[in-house]
């Protein structure tokens, strides 16, 4: 995947994150992060309006903050339209660190792991059917019975394998 262009006019900037130019120009006002040349970092522009667009809507994660009074049902214009912007910016970033090569769709990564345990496992099977008839010559066993136990192991560990979560392999570091 190439990386694009990690830099951005305000006008491209703000149709990224379904915002006006002139609503950019007043977070930039703000302390929206611009460079000398008038053009935004997308990803530290999307990380200043995730961390500074109507603070007192979120918490630590993220996450919307809890209304204030269960009993309030209904939100008033300002605040469903300050949620909508955030929204927008959430959505905004995500598409940018997709374009970045940063986020993968989960199908395309469940498909490329089960192509290479596939893979892994019939290699595993073909060094069986290699190896069973040279270990019997050189240590003078039946070819055929060093084959079944041989063929017996290599199925029980990969079974073993096959039932261990996904988690226990570490983090391929």
């Amino acid at each position: 995947m190439t990386k694009l262009n990690a830099y951005e006019t305000k006008t491209a900037f703000a149709a990224r994150v379904g915002l006006t130019k002139g609503r950019i120009s007043q977070l930039v006002a703000e302390g929206l992060p611009v460079r000398p040349d008038g053009q935004i970092d997308v990803a530290e522009g999307l990380a200043w309006i995730e961390d500074n667009l109507d603070p007192s809507r979120r918490n630590k994660g993220g996450a919307f903050a809890a209304p204030a009074s269960p009993a309030r049902v209904s939100t008033t214009l300002a605040e469903a339209k300050r949620l909508h912007e955030i929204v927008k910016v959430q959505r905004a970033k995500l598409a940018f660190e997709k374009e970045q090569g940063q986020l993968v769709e989960t199908l395309a990564a469940t498909r490329t792991v089960f192509a290479r345990a596939r893979a892994e496992r019939d290699a595993h099977m073909a060094w069986v059917q290699r190896t069973a008839p040279l270990l019997a010559a050189e240590v003078g066993a039946d070819p055929r019975a060093t084959f079944a136990a041989l063929d017996r192991m290599m199925r029980e560990h990969l079974e073993y394998l096959a039932d261990m979560p996904l988690g226990s392999f570490g983090d391929g570091a």
